[in-house]
């Protein structure tokens, strides 16, 4: 086996069994063996956008005492090295054996070159399936060379090589994106069926879900759990009275107020249904779920929301109806959260029998 032929089996397996990040040091390492190999002065690969209009230097390698170039070769466009850029879409080569022989049409090419210092170029075209993605090439800086056939297949095998592993790994990178897109999209739709539309906070789905996180943590944790149920008085007459818009504005106010006061981790409010809206509460004790109660009433009778229908007063109240669970270690999901849902739904029972405006406890 050739010296080359040993240098492209090694090289081949470092990229093949490459992944994610290691790919790019994979690369780095490929164009620099390579580079040694046939002596050059630099190696290196450029990519093109995708309509090939312009190019940037993404991985280089320089042999110690040269200069190095990458940072100076970001988003060279077509029009900078037309000549180079046609031969490139048309041949997918660009060989160069002598720069300062190169034809006046290229004469921003010699010019770019000899900035370089570069004396001898070659280029392979980075093709995978098809399609140009970039291309791979080698200066000489300290003597001109002859660039012969078998200079030119062995750097071609070497672009197959990386064409293959920078296809993969774009293919790679779109499936992740879309993998993460359809994630995005997932969770938009979880938010959106977790989500009552008119109010934005959580619907009675959610609701369901979240006790059931809440009951096993706080048998977890040992700590308690509370229920409130909250009903807007006289909703029914409000809504005759001035029409379904305004009590959706009604509604919509008396959520935010809710969710202005229910901002802990462990806390959670939504729209039980209708004009009612629950309150779910971790707590230590039932006078901590009292007073969120008060606070709530006396946040909605802040509103000052005219109501010249109700039976109770003037303005929007509501009915709060309570039940704090202490710590049951032994306790059942299923029973724990039929429970909470019944004494609080018999507290506001309670409440709505006591004239309304009012807070009772099961």
């Amino acid at each position: 086996m050739s010296s080359f032929d040993q240098l492209l089996s090694k090289l081949s397996t470092r990229l093949i069994n490459s992944q994610g990040s290691e790919t790019s040091q994979c690369v780095s390492e490929v164009i620099a063996a390579y580079g040694d190999y046939c002596q050059a002065d630099r190696c290196y690969i450029f990519e093109f956008n995708e309509d090939l209009t312009s190019m940037s230097n993404t991985f280089e390698w320089v042999r110690e005492g040269f200069t190095r170039h990458i940072d100076d070769l970001q988003n060279v466009g077509h029009d900078d090295l037309p000549y180079f850029f046609a031969t490139m879409r048309n041949d997918f080569r660009f060989v160069c054996p002598e720069v300062s022989r190169l034809p006046d049409s290229a004469k921003a090419e010699r010019d770019e070159f000899e900035r370089e210092q570069i004396k001898s170029v070659l280029c392979i075209g980075l093709v995978a399936k098809g399609r140009l993605l970039g291309f791979v090439g080698c200066d000489k800086v300290r003597q001109k060379y002859h660039w012969t056939e078998e200079d030119i297949q062995h750097l071609s095998l070497i672009a197959d090589m990386i064409a293959n592993t920078i296809e993969r790994e774009r293919t790679h990178a779109a499936l992740l994106e879309t993998k993460r897109a359809l994630e995005l999209a997932n969770q938009q739709l979880t938010q959106q069926a977790n989500i009552d539309g008119l109010t934005g906070v959580a619907n009675r789905r959610a609701l369901d879900e979240r006790l059931a996180t809440e009951i096993r943590r706080a048998k977890r944790q040992q700590t308690g759990i509370a229920m409130l149920l909250l009903d807007i008085d006289d909703f029914k007459a409000y809504n005759d009275h001035f029409g379904h818009l305004a009590g959706d504005d009604a509604l919509k106010a008396v959520s935010q107020s809710l969710a202005q006061l229910v901002k802990r981790g462990t806390d959670f409010v939504a729209r039980y249904g209708g004009e009612e809206f629950a309150i779910l509460m971790s707590s230590a004790n039932a006078s901590s779920v009292l007073k969120m109660a008060n606070n709530i009433s006396e946040q909605i009778s802040r509103l000052a929301i005219t109501h010249p229908k109700s039976q109770c007063a003037d303005i929007l109240t509501v009915s709060i109806g309570g039940y704090y669970e202490p710590p049951i270690a032994d306790s059942e999901l299923v029973k724990t959260s039929k429970r909470l849902i019944k004494n609080a739904d018999t507290a506001l029972y309670r409440a709505k029998l006591a004239g309304r405006n009012c807070i009772r406890f099961y």
